[in-house]
């Protein structure tokens, strides 16, 4: 009986996260559409994002531009930017409708090398705004934040990845990658191959290559890796004697949507 009450117990935090998430009104909050866009200016000379509001209540939202930035690490930095012209960067939106929002390059000309940012959507409390089915007097005071990925491309796009540094660390490796190419890349559905003499290993478990899945490296971007191999391949290296990696993913801005890199640890 007492393991039950302990098990309970532990589940019952959990148990709470997800029925307040479910019931939390930012549930019901603005919707942005699309999370992540491209502006291709040799196609158009603007770019349309859709904010939602499907509450029963007015809502006010504004919108901010970073310039974004991703160091070695894979920390993200964001700085304050006039690049781009959002209209309008500030709204108010009626109870179940929506707004567009057009966004331009204040340049106009497509870049060298791709731009990146972070176009963040606010919801504002409106205050003594009451619900249609809130009690009387109540106010609204529910915020929501999206963070957005939007790009303006070069007119050529590719990405292209480089190895700069490898080394051996403890039963694994330590990998430094640099985009040599105009426009960023993800990891997607990565693929390894290790190879050792006659031996053959292949990971494509994302869960083992969690390091490098969905790695965004944008155009002129760093980022350094520390990987060791799966307790369920250890067996199968000998880590005193050199061995060849083969790295394979799908991506959007690679020649074929595939790359791949080449290397050895030793």
């Amino acid at each position: 009986m007492n393991s039950k009450i302990n098990k309970f117990v532990v589940l019952l935090p959990l148990f709470c996260t997800v029925i307040c998430t479910i019931i939390s009104p930012v549930a019901f909050a603005i919707n942005v559409i699309p999370f992540s866009g491209t502006l291709d200016l040799t196609q158009k000379s603007s770019y349309t994002i859709k904010v939602t509001n499907p509450t029963d209540a007015e809502t006010a939202v504004k919108m901010s531009v970073y310039k974004w930035t991703i160091d070695k690490q894979g920390n993200e930095i964001r700085t304050p930017s006039n690049d781009l012209i959002l209209f309008p960067r500030q709204m108010l939106i009626a109870e179940n409708s929506s707004r567009s929002v057009r966004i331009s390059l204040r340049e106009g000309v497509p870049p060298t090398f791709e731009k990146s940012y972070r176009i963040i959507v606010e919801q504002l409390p409106l205050k003594n705004k009451a619900s249609k089915n809130s009690a009387k007097g109540a106010s609204i005071n529910v915020l929501t934040r999206y963070v957005t990925a939007f790009y303006v491309t070069p007119a050529k796009p590719a990405s292209k990845i480089k190895v700069t540094k490898t080394s051996a660390i403890e039963q694994g490796f330590a990998l430094d990658l640099k985009n040599i190419g105009n426009a960023h890349t993800h990891f997607i559905q990565p693929e390894m191959t290790i190879m050792q003499d006659k031996n053959v290993i292949i990971i494509d478990s994302l869960q083992a290559l969690d390091a490098f899945a969905r790695t965004n490296l944008l155009a002129s971007g760093f980022r350094s890796y520390q990987w060791q191999i799966p307790e369920e391949y250890k067996q199968e290296i000998d880590f005193n004697k050199a061995y060849h990696v083969n790295l394979k993913w799908r991506c959007e801005n690679c020649e074929h949507k595939i790359d791949q890199l080449d290397f050895t640890v030793q």
